[in-house]
């Protein structure tokens, strides 16, 4: 992607093109941003799963490394992520735990054994927005009989800001 009259991965997506899965992702206050990340932004998250898929994509939600204003709003890094939540006793914690809430990570979903940092090779299209609330365990509604009352509806909050980054492949992005 070299020539000035080549489109950059993205560039053209809009938020209603998105699965309904994705688009649900985001809360609708603050509306989602379409945005231009550079080649050298770092990014991050807590996953069980390889860096490429078996097809060669790369998943798509990520949190940026470091922190970035969108007008008068910080999005915080990872660091300030760490040093704003950190245990009542001091101590830091594991970012995994405070990712699972605030990212709405379910245990079906991801263990979110370990944390994977990358970095883009080139400039990428994508929307960065706040995370909506995930049910605990999708499970629970999946086993319930049909005609039982609901189970109880808890949630993991969400409220972290997130980034949607699809369609990238090694050509895009590199583990760090």
């Amino acid at each position: 992607m070299s020539g000035s009259t080549e489109a950059e991965l993205n560039q053209s997506l809009t938020f209603p093109s998105l699965k309904p899965a994705f688009q649900h992702s985001f809360t609708e206050r603050p509306q989602t941003i379409h945005m231009r990340f550079p080649a050298g932004f770092q990014v991050y998250k807590c996953t069980e799963y390889p860096f490429l898929r078996n097809g060669g994509g790369v998943t798509e939600f990520w949190c940026p490394w470091q922190r970035m204003m969108l007008g008068n709003i910080e999005v915080p890094g990872f660091k300030e992520l760490r040093m704003r939540y950190r245990n009542i006793g001091g101590s830091v914690g594991r970012p995994q735990e405070f990712a699972r809430v605030r990212n709405a990570v379910t245990n079906e979903w991801n263990a979110m054994s370990s944390l994977t940092k990358a970095e883009l090779r080139l400039p990428v299209w994508g929307f960065i927005g706040v995370c909506s609330n995930q049910l605990v365990s999708t499970a629970q509604e999946k086993e319930r009989p049909s005609g039982a009352p609901p189970t109880a509806k808890v949630v993991f909050l969400g409220g972290d800001y997130q980034l949607l980054l699809p369609n990238m492949t090694a050509e895009h992005i590199f583990k760090l």
